[in-house]
């Protein structure tokens, strides 16, 4: 199965500034106020999140049954059309040897050909709607897939604004592991942990 592809999202959830400040606050205290109310960062990491997320690991696996499934039928036609096509091939090369040894009549050579050309038409025919069916499959598997996804997407965003509710991270980066946009970040701020526990708590539900 294809991995799932999850878009990396930088999730932007609010500032929060102090609007009522003491007005015979001095500059030094009004400065670290403000250090306090601002900067205050958190970031995930998406890709593990999916990877240890059971709603995703269930969702993965039932698509793979079903991509597994479906390829298994569609190898299984394709295959039985090539041998009937080979069948075709093998008939058209004894009847061109009957006639190039003159074994059989020209009118009963070209009776047989007729039938052959028939044969050849429904075979053709066969490949059309294999062709059709694989790519109906094929446009349902990639819109299952997108849909599931976007609904691990969603739970994720979901669940992290209700954590944030609260506005007590100014911002939460969605990064991965294996690339940015966080490239090097103090682990005390990861939350990913965090976010893994209480999605696969509320899936138990």
């Amino acid at each position: 199965m294809k991995k799932l592809l999850i878009a990396v999202a930088v999730l932007s959830l609010g500032m929060t500034a102090c609007n009522n400040q003491n007005n015979t606050a001095t500059a030094t205290e009004g400065a670290e106020a403000a250090a306090q109310t601002t900067g205050k960062i958190a970031y995930f990491y998406i890709d593990q999140v999916v990877a240890e997320y059971n709603f995703a690991k269930d969702k993965q696996a039932e698509f793979q049954a079903k991509y597994d499934a479906a390829t298994k039928k569609l190898t299984a036609t394709e295959n039985a059309i090539q041998k009937d096509y080979t069948k075709l091939q093998n008939k058209v090369v004894e009847l061109q040897d009957k006639v190039n040894k003159v074994l059989i009549t020209r009118a009963n050579a070209e009776t047989e050909m007729q039938k052959l050309q028939a044969e050849e038409v429904k075979i053709q025919e066969r490949i059309n709607k294999h062709q059709q069916e694989a790519q109906k499959v094929g446009n349902e598997l990639a819109e299952e897939e997108m849909v599931i996804n976007n609904q691990i997407v969603n739970n994720v965003y979901e669940y992290v604004a209700k954590l944030n509710a609260d506005l007590r991270y100014d911002i939460v980066l969605s990064s991965t592991t294996t690339g940015g946009p966080v490239i090097n970040a103090n682990p005390a701020l990861n939350i990913t942990a965090e976010i893994v526990e209480a999605l696969n708590a509320a899936y138990k539900k």
